[in-house]
């Protein structure tokens, strides 16, 4: 009897806990930059739990596992945390000593085929009060679903991210995200988001290119060539006039064609300018 009841007050006790993690966000990405998943968890740790240790269940099939202590800037270290196998299951075992923490863990559960089947599963030894999962879907995925009802968002680049809300999680107690879709293509959503990218900046550059080349064309107000043409006879008036006092002979007087002075009628080379008369 004692021994039903001392697990029954364990149980309560657990279950009643208030949380040392005063926030995480799960960050799932799905083929994102490698053939593979990214995980990065972000948490707070309340300043009285301080310090706590943390271990938490990573996929079978996890290949490394980084931990970043404190507020991420340049000269953040990054530690590569040690997994260890037992109960069927892969732990890590974090010792958290500032109220911000970072981890990264790094898994491919995919086969050679284009199906994409996985999960992902929170399971600490603390106790959650509340934590979101923020699940990227890949720009090459098609057929993407969730098992689990979710809200989604957009963002510039056209990225879609599912948000799903739990609202508490008992310390070792399980909550698991399922994921599927396929990829034909075996791109990650880096090298379609840099084609893509690169292909609106030609296209970009193309535009201005041909804004450039294309002539724009006026039409002319009607009193613009009647001007132009009312110029051009001046001038012509002005040359003729010219021609005349300056060539030939008037009133008994001959004059250089080239210059303008004045000189002999037998004259055949100008003596101002040397001209041939």
């Amino acid at each position: 009897m004692r021994k039903y009841l001392f697990i029954v007050i364990l149980f309560y006790q657990n279950v009643l806990a208030t949380s040392p993690i005063s926030k995480l966000d799960v960050h799932i990405y799905p083929e994102y930059y490698y053939s593979g998943v990214m995980v990065e968890l972000n948490g707070k740790v309340e300043e009285s739990a301080l310090p706590l240790t943390l271990e938490m269940v990573v996929p079978a099939t996890t290949d490394s596992v980084f931990f970043v202590s404190g507020i991420a800037n340049d000269e953040s270290e990054v530690l590569p945390v040690k997994i260890d196998n037992k109960e069927s299951n892969s732990w890590v075992r974090l010792d958290l000593d500032k109220p911000s923490f970072r981890i990264f863990v790094f898994y491919v559960p995919f086969d050679t085929s284009s199906t994409r089947k996985f999960n992902y599963t929170v399971q600490t030894t603390v106790p959650l009060d509340e934590f979101h999962f923020f699940i990227q879907e890949p720009l090459v995925a098609k057929d993407f679903t969730l098992a689990q009802e979710s809200t989604a968002n957009e963002d510039q680049h056209g990225i879609t991210f599912h948000q799903i809300h739990v609202a508490e999680l008992p310390a070792m107690s399980a909550k698991s995200i399922f994921i599927s879709y396929t990829n034909h293509t075996r791109q990650t959503t880096m090298v379609l988001l840099q084609q893509l990218l690169s292909e609106r900046s030609q296209g970009n550059s193309e535009a201005v290119q041909s804004k450039q080349v294309v002539p724009q064309r006026h039409r002319l107000p009607l009193w613009e060539p009647l001007a132009v043409l009312g110029i051009l006879a001046i001038l012509v008036g002005i040359f003729f006039y010219n021609q005349k006092d300056y060539g030939g002979v008037s009133d008994g007087e001959k004059y250089c064609p080239g210059c303008g002075k004045k000189i002999g009628i037998s004259d055949k080379y100008c003596a101002n300018c040397g001209g041939k008369l």
